[in-house]
């Protein structure tokens, strides 16, 4: 029976930079993946991923994404990898809504950098003159799946083990361990970190409040002139329609000589997607998707002709209120720890995250208030059968 300080259920985004802080703190720690690294059957595939730091969601997530911001900087110089982009963002809404209110009101209460911008600023969009634009020039996006890859690879030469392919089956508490039973095997560990993202409910069959496990579809288009997307003359973008829930957002071109994954000119909706079981994300009919991403790019586009290259999907894993749920799990003093629901929002955050997890292991306190995220928000409930 091999013994472990901790066992990290789930290496994707929140478990890798969780499982390489642990290793490089000098603990023994096993991570327990049921795929192989980065895979399309979890939360984390799609190319890229948008950072930013005026958080339209809810200011209590600034400090969270500063933090997150000099971790992705330090594994960056750890590993000797370029994965943060700093293209910046342009972000479009009416001056009332949602996603311009909540920016603003980010940037007001952590004194944030932001600029106002014109609807015409980037040739290639056709903005409506209503609208307010504002540019970000801290934002971008980062690569999810070299992330990944990169902070498990950090994690080995930290002397972590990392098992793929491997399911875990069942846990269960004792007075002096926890033990952990896979379908290859049996392990014995003092804490264990369940960061299992949209599989998460596998684990806690009667975990509550019930999480929501969505499919998300995602384009890459044809446009006539690719230098007018490319990545040194365009930035990221954010677009809030009226009468329409979430956002449309999108990135610029990304060079193959320097990028993995689909070419062309990404675009997506951000809003809850079709529900699903986490083992149904890779069904689906994307014709609807791609008409409706080629309607909004003839909306906010001035090239009229693009078309659709490629299709692809991944998969969300909402609370019912969109916010993180990161927390001890109730009535097991503080040995299980639980780091879900990130509601599409969370790939941002990784290293910050990793950093919490790891400290919640130790027994230690983290620097950024998080009660905010905590599961008691959603009052007295039963959590385990």
């Amino acid at each position: 029976m091999e013994q472990y300080d901790v066992i990290v259920v789930g290496v994707g985004s929140m478990g890798s930079a969780t499982l390489c802080d642990l290793a490089k703190k000098g603990l023994k720690v096993l991570g327990l993946e049921q795929f192989t690294l980065a895979n399309e059957l979890s939360s984390h595939t799609g190319q890229s991923r948008l950072i930013r730091l005026a958080y339209f969601e809810h200011p209590n997530y600034v400090p969270l994404l500063k933090k997150a911001y000099g971790g992705w900087r330090q594994i960056e110089a750890d590993a000797g990898v370029s994965l943060l982009h700093q293209t910046g963002i342009a972000y479009y809404g009416k001056p009332e809504g949602p996603l311009i209110s909540g920016i603003q009101s980010s940037v007001s209460a952590h004194d944030l950098s932001m600029t106002s911008i014109s609807t015409d600023h980037y040739a290639p969009l056709q903005i409506p003159k209503e609208y307010k634009g504002l540019f970000e020039e801290v934002a971008g996006f980062i690569t999810p799946e070299k992330a990944i890859r990169t902070y498990a690879q950090q994690a080995l030469k930290q002397g972590a083990v990392l098992r793929q392919n491997e399911r875990v089956i069942s846990w269960q508490q004792h007075p002096n361990h926890i033990s952990v039973q896979t379908d290859q095997g049996s392990y014995h560990t003092e804490k264990l970190i369940l960061t299992a993202g949209p599989h998460i409910q596998s684990l806690l069959p009667s975990f509550k409040p019930k999480l929501t496990i969505t499919r998300q579809l995602i384009g890459w288009l044809n446009p006539s002139c690719w230098q007018d997307f490319s990545i040194d003359d365009f930035p990221c973008w954010v677009i809030e329609e009226e009468g329409m829930p979430g956002i449309y957002y999108g990135f610029p071109i990304l060079p193959i000589e320097g990028f993995a994954g689909p070419i062309g000119l990404k675009i997506a909706y951000h809003a809850p997607g079709e529900v699903i079981e986490p083992q149904q994300v890779k069904s689906f009919d994307g014709s609807q998707e791609a008409e409706r991403l080629l309607a909004v790019s003839r909306r906010y586009f001035r090239d009229q002709k693009m078309t659709m290259l490629n299709i692809s999907s991944c998969m969300y894993t909402y609370s019912s209120d969109d916010d993180f749920i990161i927390d001890y799990l109730p009535k097991t003093d503080e040995k299980i720890i639980l780091a879900t629901g990130f509601s599409g929002h969370g790939f941002k955050f990784v290293p910050a995250i990793g950093d919490v997890l790891s400290k919640m292991a130790r027994g230690l306190s983290g620097e950024v208030d998080l009660t905010f995220l905590s599961i008691d928000r959603f009052g007295d409930q039963e959590y385990l059968t």
